[in-house]
């Protein structure tokens, strides 16, 4: 038997999406399919929401400490220590240099993500749907379908980086396949269950993962290396190029930043989201990476030792190595250590499950009838394929789609946040035009700045497998000096201001 306050959560649900009503008599439809299985799904204490607005009478006294915890648990994991590892091994920057950029840039880049996770207690809105309101109904069903593919590609880069730790432990018995779907196991199963248990896993998980990094540290410092700082336009373009990994990684996080503190208060301090935010993001990636650069400079160590462990098993033959430079014993404590980090993937994979099955529901309304959880569950299976497929190439699947997700997500969140600053300081949005086409802007200004901000990305992009002509014309590098974040986030500004107020002016219509 259903309490008052479950039945309301269930007729607030179901009528949001649209679903399974009777239109006669304006009553849920208790025997429909969708609804028994909404039913269902709370009773094994799933979270029933998708992307309806979350109301104020259903808010709870969540702490906004809970931000902190939640980026910071899906930070400390083997990923991020790879976005380290790239410095040295792939840019080819000694360990001061790489030092500096991860200090600047992640201190720039991580409050992008931090200011939109204010939003999520103040709107209740998840993040995907905030963009209606500048780029308008059909625009953003098109940044929905972008996120989709970023969840699923991010969801595979953690779990082959979490691969790669568990291949070493099994000194390559275990196969890699294996590997991935063991993490991939364990996080899918957490990721469906949806908000609430995400929260208590992440809150006391990053403790565990932390104190493995300190003793990875800890074994390592012996044997890491001091790699010189290079000099000359060469390692100009090196740093340019790192730097927009380390943007694309914090950047990354903009387009679910809001979706994790729905259920807070709306009353919540926007400082206090701000900093437990940022902190979450700022300290953990920071600690991580750095923690990663070391590691890299293993890679060109003098010992035999350290290097052929890098040519078998990659960074997590280093990591190995580590440990088995002590001896035998050290090597045994050191796969309980490889174990714990190679599961660490799970805080982040859970994250990326959980925001695909919304970002699904945003590409229209059709598909918000199927609950959150249905979804989640379809883009595991598919993330879960690529990443097996994928699993011999971390390096290149890091340095790829690190890049590419800041060739589009810097001019988006250059177009959210200046929408913001300028014209809805305040949180100044209709709260009941969240899902009503009607009284959103068409969008014109967002989507023309957002094309031409992307399209500059990619003309000064680097990869190996495309050099930009801008990019190719600066540095002396064979590849260029990528300076796309530079480049999308001034050229995004300049073209959208101008014509948000052209756009305003000209059909009078906000939202």
């Amino acid at each position: 038997m259903t309490s008052e306050y479950e039945s309301k959560e269930i007729k607030l649900t179901v009528d949001a999406a649209g679903i399974a009503t009777d239109a006669a008599a304006g009553e849920v439809n208790e025997k429909s399919f969708w609804f028994k299985s909404r039913e269902w799904i709370r009773s094994i204490g799933a979270e029933e929401l998708g992307i309806e607005r979350i109301p104020e009478e259903m808010r709870t006294n969540q702490n906004p400490s809970d931000l902190f915890t939640v980026f910071f648990s899906a930070n400390c994991n083997t990923a991020t220590l790879a976005l380290g590892f790239l410095g040295p091994t792939l840019f080819g920057l000694g360990w001061w240099d790489s030092f500096c950029c991860l200090l600047f840039f992640n201190l720039l880049s991580a409050a992008v993500p931090a200011f939109l996770a204010c939003f999520g207690p103040k709107l209740g809105l998840r993040t995907m749907i905030i963009p209606r309101y500048c780029f308008g109904w059909w625009p953003a069903k098109v940044l929905a379908v972008l996120n989709c593919i970023n969840q699923i590609g991010w969801a595979m880069v953690n779990a082959i980086s979490g691969a790669s730790v568990l291949y070493d432990v099994g000194d390559g018995d275990l196969p890699l396949s294996v590997a991935v779907l063991i993490i991939g196991l364990c996080a899918i199963i957490l990721g469906l269950f949806g908000y609430k248990i995400l929260h208590l896993y992440d809150r006391y998980s990053w403790i565990v993962m932390f104190i493995c990094f300190i003793i990875l540290a800890g074994f390592g410092a012996k044997h890491f290396i001091n790699v010189p700082m290079g000099s000359g336009s060469l390692e100009a373009s090196n740093v340019l190029s790192f730097s927009t990994a380390i943007i694309g990684f914090e950047v990354a996080w903009l387009p679910v930043a809001a979706d994790y503190g729905v259920y807070m208060r709306e009353t919540t301090s926007d400082r206090k989201s701000f900093t437990y935010a940022f902190l979450g993001f700022f300290t953990s990636q920071l600690f991580v990476e750095l923690l990663g650069a070391a590691v890299g400079t293993l890679s060109v160590s003098s010992d035999s030792y350290f290097t052929d462990a890098y040519d078998a098993r990659g960074i997590g033959g280093l990591i190995g190595a580590s440990f088995g430079a002590y001896g035998k014993g050290a090597r045994g404590f050191g796969k309980l250590i490889e174990v714990l980090l190679g599961l660490s993937c799970v805080a982040v994979i859970t994250i990326n499950i959980y925001s695909l099955g919304l970002s699904v529901q945003m590409v229209t309304q059709k598909l918000m009838v199927v609950p959150r959880l249905v979804w989640s569950l379809i883009g595991s299976v598919i993330f879960l394929a690529a990443a097996m497929a994928g699993r011999d190439h971390l390096e290149e699947a890091m340095e790829n789609f690190l890049l590419i997700c800041a060739y589009w997500i810097v001019p988006f969140s250059t177009i959210i946040i200046v929408e913001h600053l300028i014209w809805r300081q305040g949180y100044k949005y209709d709260l009941n035009a969240w899902n009503d086409r009607t009284k959103l802007p068409y969008g014109i200004a967002a989507s023309v700045a957002w094309v031409i901000g992307t399209v500059l990305s990619l003309l000064c992009m680097s990869q190996a497998w495309w050099v930009g002509p801008i990019a190719a014309g600066i540095g002396s590098s064979p590849y260029g000096t990528d300076i796309s974040w530079i480049l999308a986030f001034a050229a995004t500004a300049v073209i959208y201001v101008p014509l948000r107020i052209w756009e305003q002016k000209k059909w009078h219509m906000f939202g």
